[in-house]
């Protein structure tokens, strides 16, 4: 299968929101501009995006639709949008994925030293995890 990588169009806003919210993902600063497309055979297979922050960038959002997963759309989409990255870039994840981004040149930091403002949603993940059966990572690719 023939995977293509485009900048996300206006026109791809509310799917993006809509892939997003069916997996329980952050949805905050969910502009279209930040994201990358993968489409298969003109349907749009994942998404995903680096959030700009005022200190700092964050690779999140990433979404690969149910019939895609598993055949290496997730990892386009990430070396796609890693590689017009210039600095440092973060991100949140669940603990269970760490080995996943760790292949792309993620490494775990404490939460603490994540940069204003993913320290609070970090902060806020540490407290609310546990709560809910689950733990967030903070990560950073130099």
């Amino acid at each position: 299968m023939e995977i293509q990588i485009r900048p996300a169009a206006e026109a791809d806003q509310d799917i993006i929101r809509q892939m997003v919210r069916d997996e329980d993902l952050d949805p905050t600063a969910l502009h279209w501009s930040h994201f990358l497309i993968a489409e298969a055979g003109g349907e749009i297979a994942g998404i995903g995006q680096v959030r700009p922050y005022p200190k700092c960038r964050e690779l999140g959002s990433l979404v690969v639709k149910e019939p895609y997963r598993r055949l290496g759309v997730g990892a386009q989409i990430v070396n796609a949008l890693l590689a017009r990255e210039t600095g440092v870039v973060y991100l949140e994840c669940l603990a269970h994925n760490e080995r996943y981004y760790a292949r792309f040149g993620f490494n775990r930091i404490p939460w603490w030293r994540a940069p204003m403002p993913l320290k609070l949603k970090a902060g806020m993940g540490q407290v609310m995890g546990p709560l809910f059966g689950f733990r967030v990572i903070v990560m950073r690719r130099d």
